[in-house]
């Protein structure tokens, strides 16, 4: 691998904090909030959970570029560079698979995922098909694929570069850039804009929360999402101490009645 393609260990091991506040966001919120800071092209195509994560997958992209094989060219340039990006992977990091929706030679097996997942890799995901699907979720470690295929990659690819920037499912992943994965859709997040996704995601995670609590104890769609401006100072003491108020409660503040508390 190039010198100036190795990240350096505090851009790889470094985002640890980050990747466990990501990993609970979910790719809806990321899409809203991405949409507002003026990136809209980020949702992967055609890719669905092969070994599902248990919620939400966070990592930064570690890239593989894939490219067709032909008969005069018996191996790539620089050998299996597949095989040596997952032999140094680092915690968290995801490796991301450009095989250009190829459905016929599986880029990755149950072998390749155990030495990814021992390694600490967060996930894969991958534009082009997988195989081994019993042993993939047998290791455990999440996979997002075009579908499957008992072929391996070997009959008609070829692992051409790593840690270059790659398309997956139809959009622009660069290495370093934050991948969030759960049952709704693949989405990117650009390395420079994952930590305000992560702080903002934060704050609509918990009005959310407590948007669900309104519905919960009674209060109509109209008044209580999207979160109305009469109800911020509640969303805070929601956030303190869990405190819900009651429609009644709401409604006669706002008549300005007494006995609210």
């Amino acid at each position: 691998m190039d010198k100036e393609l190795v990240m350096d260990k505090e851009h790889v091991g470094g985002g640890a904090a980050l990747g466990a506040r990501l990993g609970r966001v979910p790719t809806s919120t990321a899409k809203v909030i991405l949409r507002r800071l003026g990136v809209t092209r980020v949702v992967a195509r055609g890719l669905r959970p092969i070994v599902p994560p248990a919620g939400v997958l966070a990592g930064r992209a570690r890239t593989v570029r894939f490219l067709p094989a032909r008969e005069d060219v018996s191996r790539p340039p620089r050998g299996a560079v597949n095989r040596a990006l997952i032999d140094g992977l680092e915690g968290g990091e995801v490796v991301v698979i450009d095989a250009g929706g190829f459905a016929e030679g599986a880029v990755l097996g149950d072998m390749l995922a155990a030495r990814a997942r021992y390694r600490g890799a967060a996930g894969v995901i991958a534009d082009g098909v997988v195989r081994d699907v019993d042993g993939l979720t047998a290791v455990g470690l999440p996979v997002f694929a075009r579908g499957t295929h008992p072929d391996p990659s070997a009959v008609a690819l070829l692992p051409w570069e790593v840690d270059v920037p790659v398309q997956c499912g139809g959009v622009l992943v660069q290495p370093g850039d934050w991948l969030l994965a759960d049952a709704d859709c693949v989405l990117v997040i650009p390395a420079t804009l994952a930590e305000e996704v992560a702080a903002q995601g934060e704050e609509t995670n918990a009005e959310d929360a407590f948007c669900q609590a309104l519905l919960g104890a009674g209060f109509p769609l109209d008044e209580a999402y999207p979160l109305p401006a009469h109800l911020r100072g509640d969303l805070e003491r929601f956030k303190r101490d869990g405190h819900v108020p009651a429609p009644e409660e709401v409604r006669r503040r706002a008549a300005g009645l007494p006995g609210v508390s």
